[in-house]
């Protein structure tokens, strides 16, 4: 049985405040090292439950925020590039996000946005709004991949349950606004992760892949007009009006085509 997870930051324990964000903080490492307490726990989670192989890629911006020799060894690390261009192998059997957030306009999702906080506004999959999660499920559901367990803010775990039904949650946090958490106790917020890796394996066959019907709109909503002007100059992409533009798709093919 082969795992694969694929991680975010916004969504890790311990991370309270958008500033722990900034990549120049001198605080920063202590960010990296969340992620990694979050990601091995979910490691050794999916392990305890019964997982044959686990392969994790490192999701959040260019993919370039594990801290290698921190990571558990028993993990396959599959870089982003490789991620997007390969897609799931059909060999793998569940996926999971540790430290995903909620979709763009989520009340109290910390750091709530899809793709761009400053620039796309709104994400749709034939007419549905959503997010990164979305984005991702709807990738593996091509493969007939579900997805079992997702860790993240409150925000981001009902989000992920509304998508994907009753799979295993571990919020570590709850927002404040958009820019602050309030953070749950960093040892039972592992824990938590843990222990929804390895129920999230013993889901694997009552959890069914997120489908959309084909053919598939994707429709992005940018900030402002002036955002729109150069997708809308895309292969593919038509402009709907000001700040929209719509791709039309036979098939889920790879990460990218449901991206604009």
């Amino acid at each position: 049985m082969h795992i694969h997870i694929i991680t975010d930051l916004e969504g890790i324990s311990g991370i309270g405040s958008i500033d722990q964000m900034n990549q120049d903080s001198e605080n920063y490492r202590y960010t990296l090292e969340r992620l990694m307490l979050d990601v091995n726990a979910a490691i050794n989670g999916a392990f305890l439950g019964g997982a044959d192989s686990v392969s994790v890629t490192d999701g959040h911006m260019r993919g370039k925020n594990f801290i290698d020799e921190l990571l558990d060894k028993r993990a396959l690390k599959i870089n982003l590039i490789d991620f997007y261009n390969q897609g799931m192998h059909k060999t793998t059997d569940a996926f999971m996000f540790v430290g995903t957030h909620a979709m763009p306009g989520t009340l109290n999702g910390f750091l709530d946005h899809c793709q761009s906080s400053t620039s796309w506004y709104n994400y749709y999959i034939n007419g549905i709004r959503c997010g990164e999660m979305v984005q991702g499920g709807a990738f593996c559901g091509a493969y007939g991949i579900p997805v079992v367990m997702a860790s993240g803010d409150e925000a981001a775990c009902k989000e992920a349950t509304d998508f994907f039904g009753d799979i295993a949650v571990a919020p570590v946090k709850k927002g404040i606004g958009r820019n602050k958490a309030s953070l749950y106790d960093l040892d039972e917020s592992v824990k938590r992760i843990e222990n929804a890796a390895k129920k999230g394996i013993g889901l694997i066959g009552s959890i069914k892949p997120l489908t959309f019907t084909k053919p598939l709109e994707i429709k992005v909503e940018f900030m402002r007009s002036d955002y729109c002007d150069n997708a809308a100059e895309r292969p593919g992409v038509t402009r709907a009006d000001a700040r929209c533009v719509v791709k039309n798709i036979p098939q889920i093919t790879d990460y990218m085509s449901i991206l604009i």
